[in-house]
């Protein structure tokens, strides 16, 4: 993975539709970003007025987030695991772009459901998941079942889960889905992690759920 640096991608589209969703329904809130990246994702809920904490597993990201936003007093970096609780029904929203692409199974599924817990009923839940469409889908070696770890490329090392619409579906069971559509991503993956001609043959799905109400 390539070192943190200036932002120089465009935010993803999940979270420029979660900001402006965000703005129509809650007034001062708050959302959770699911891993820093570079922090391209941040701005759209900055701009919006809203409350930011950024949950990032890796003190080198956390700790270069936290300075590049550190005149933003409505942001907060939380350095912890994806799969650690926080508290429970304190967010309006949730986001994540590219954490929960990588890790074994068990792990994605206990960070789904940390996200479940931390959101309000009715909440949204804006998400990437890895398809199997994508060509990295079966190369390299297996870690378990639809989990492969890239053996070349600016990802080498790094274990990849991947999903049928079946398995994205069972991943979110406790969530509404209001949309899941399994699309190209090269003109939204961070090109601070990837090559153009590895974003280029990029495939995943591209998820907006919604914690259930009577939850």
């Amino acid at each position: 993975m390539k070192p943190f640096g200036p932002l120089t991608d465009a935010a993803h589209p999940l979270a420029v539709a979660l900001g402006r969703a965000l703005v129509r329904e809650v007034t001062a809130g708050r959302v959770l970003v699911i891993g820093a990246g570079s922090g391209r994702n941040l701005a759209p809920f900055l701009d919006a007025g809203l409350r930011v904490d950024v949950l990032e597993e890796s003190a080198a990201r956390a700790s270069a987030v936290a300075a590049l936003f550190a005149a933003q007093s409505a942001l907060r970096v939380i350095r912890a695991p994806y799969d650690e609780p926080l508290g429970a029904g304190e967010y309006d929203g949730a986001l994540s772009t590219h954490a929960l692409l990588h890790g074994r199974l068990a792990q994605l599924r206990a960070a789904v459901q940390v996200a479940h817990a931390a959101l309000h009923p009715g909440a949204p839940f804006f998400l990437t998941l890895g398809a199997r469409a994508d060509p990295r889908y079966g190369a390299g070696h297996q870690l378990e079942a639809d989990v492969w770890v890239a053996e070349s490329g600016s990802e080498a090392g790094v274990p990849h889960a991947f999903f049928d619409e079946a398995g994205a579906r069972t991943l979110m069971r406790d969530f509404h889905i209001d949309a899941l559509e399994e699309r190209s991503a090269a003109g939204s993956v961070g090109r601070w992690a990837h090559t153009p001609a590895e974003a280029e043959r990029t495939v995943h799905w591209f998820v907006r759920a919604r914690k259930d109400s009577e939850h």
